[in-house]
């Protein structure tokens, strides 16, 4: 009798409370690229050039896109230049690590350059190269429009250390309006500084600085963010250059 009793005292529980409440469940880290196995020290100039690919990357660079399940990143070489169309959403900043950036690892000083074709027209669009430690820690250097700080089109260097976003440039401080941007940084120690100009008859100009405490090896190349309407960027080529070389 009394195992009847307890029996019915359970079964009324569970009638009047329902079942028991779900368990959230928490969200799945965001993916996050890590340093390769055997990072590259710069002795030597080297050109990654698009026009040579085939169906792998060349070697030691690796295209990453975090969001890529949900909301692809579509990217070619079908022109002989990286293609890439970027979807709105798209975002390294604060807690949104969806950007897409092809990246290789890099130890020592070395010299990163690019040209990109990009002609942003609303806050927040920005094409360009990524130093990159941690999610908390890089470095980004963009062809750009709007951003932290404000302004309208030109170039920012924007820095993340752990949880403070910090604006180095804005477009404000360097507006240009042109449709194509070679764009360079250069390590020397901890020390990180962006150069940019026009084009190769152009003088390089600087953009801005940053002391950083990164270590030897990062992972650095070119990213892509848009958090307006979709956009396209072209980037030309990628060369990496030993440091104190022209």
């Amino acid at each position: 009798m009394r195992r009847r009793f307890y029996i019915l005292i359970i079964a009324l529980c569970f009638s009047a409370c329902g079942s028991p409440p779900p368990v959230n469940k928490p969200l799945p880290p965001t993916p996050t690229p890590t340093p390769f196995p055997e990072p590259t020290k710069v002795e030597k100039q080297t050109n990654v050039s698009f026009s040579t690919y085939s169906k792998d990357w060349p070697v030691g660079w690796q295209w990453i896109d975090p969001d890529e399940k949900n909301v692809p990143t579509p990217h070619d070489v079908k022109k002989r230049v990286l293609s890439v169309t970027i979807p709105t959403g798209k975002d390294l900043y604060g807690e949104n690590h969806t950007a897409p950036r092809y990246v290789k690892a890099i130890t020592g000083d070395f010299q990163i350059e690019t040209r990109v074709k990009f002609q942003p027209t609303a806050n927040y669009q920005g094409a360009g190269l990524l130093i990159y430690k941690d999610d908390n820690n890089y470095i980004r250097f963009e062809r750009a429009y709007g951003g932290v700080g404000g302004g309208g089109s030109g170039l920012r260097v924007d820095v993340r250390t752990k949880d403070e976003y910090k604006t180095v440039t804005t477009p404000d401080d360097i507006q240009t309006d042109v449709g194509e941007v070679e764009l360079k940084i250069v390590r020397s120690g901890s020390t990180f500084t962006a150069f940019w100009r026009e084009n190769e008859d152009s003088e390089w100009r600087d953009a801005g600085e940053y002391e950083s405490d990164y270590p030897e090896t990062v992972l650095a190349g070119l990213i892509a963010c848009n958090t307006a309407r979709e956009i396209a960027a072209e980037f030309a080529y990628i060369r990496l250059i030993p440091f104190g070389k022209k």
